[in-house]
């Protein structure tokens, strides 16, 4: 899976590479996302279906999910595609360390290009990646273009806001999650106008139909970690809260960026390194769909 690996409008590589960690940690907390959404798929495709033979994972970030789909679908061949040569050789290391280097290749790619000699796969995985996209439709195409016949597409993109904080906190002003909400909607809106070919986006399921796709599944994901959290999870909310520091800082008033120093420093008693009340609430919208045999 592709958390959320957003950084600042437009990343370079190394970008990707100093922010590979962290998205592979978070991969992992969150990794039910993939479970689920593969489980899911393979049980849509029927206990007669022919096992899978290839899967591409589009948007493989770090490998977490490339992983996790290997597993699923033991007899298939996982491509694991993305457009950082950082996030890949991640996925090479981690394939190589869980012994899955024999099924697993990467393939360096920036949709709606790229892809086209990777089909036919009975499954696509695209996480966290459509967006990136400037004409999301055109990659939806593109994307159906290799699929195979009886083959099923499942993306997750962007559900609620993160929640890692309770709403009545003891720094800052009230509201603090209510701000960060519409300061992340500007900052998002602000990378979509800056893609290339950029297009309006409208919801996945339409987006979907236009480019030639039936949805079976469309559902609102959702993981919540609850308190006492682990190391792990607490350090994805940290990473949260320093990424909204980073990349909300156009969008913000002084004093929540204040409140959001205090929350990432270690040595304050407030922070989300010492507090109890921490907890990583997350959804994704999950939408599967396979050819349109109408068309």
């Amino acid at each position: 899976m592709a958390p959320d690996r957003h950084h600042d409008v437009h990343l370079d590589e190394a970008d990707w590479l100093a922010w590979a960690e962290h998205t592979e940690l978070e991969g992992e907390v969150l990794l039910a996302f993939v479970t689920d959404a593969a489980t899911k798929v393979r049980a849509l495709r029927g206990p007669e279906a022919q096992p899978v033979r290839r899967v591409l994972d589009v948007g493989s970030g770090p490998g977490v999910g490339t992983c996790e789909l290997a597993r699923i679908f033991p007899e298939a061949e996982v491509i694991a595609v993305d457009s950082s040569p950082a996030m890949l050789e991640r996925v090479t290391q981690r394939t190589s360390a869980l012994g899955l280097g024999c099924r697993v290749r990467t393939h360096l790619a920036e949709l709606p290009g790229g892809i086209a000699d990777l089909g036919p796969a009975e499954v696509i995985w695209a996480s966290m990646s459509l967006h990136h996209v400037g004409d999301e439709v055109a990659a939806l195409r593109a994307l159906g273009s290799v699929l195979a016949p009886d083959g099923l597409l499942a993306i997750a993109e962007f559900g609620d806001s993160m929640r890692v904080l309770p709403d009545d906190l003891d720094v800052g002003r009230p509201g603090l999650a209510d701000r960060l909400d519409r300061a992340g909607a500007s900052w998002f809106a602000a990378m979509r106008d800056g893609l290339p070919g950029a297009t309006p986006s409208a919801d996945l399921p339409s987006m979907l139909n236009h480019a030639g796709l039936e949805v079976v599944v469309a559902h609102l994901a959702t993981e919540r970690l609850d308190a006492p959290i682990s190391a792990d999870t607490r350090q994805v909310a940290l990473g949260y809260l320093r990424r909204s520091r980073g990349q909300l800082a156009s969008y913000l008033e002084e004093d929540d960026l204040a409140t959001l120093e205090v929350l990432a420093d270690p040595d304050d008693p407030r922070s989300v390194q010492h507090r109890p009340d921490v907890v990583v609430a997350a959804s994704r919208q999950i939408v599967i769909a396979r050819p349109d045999s109408a068309r």
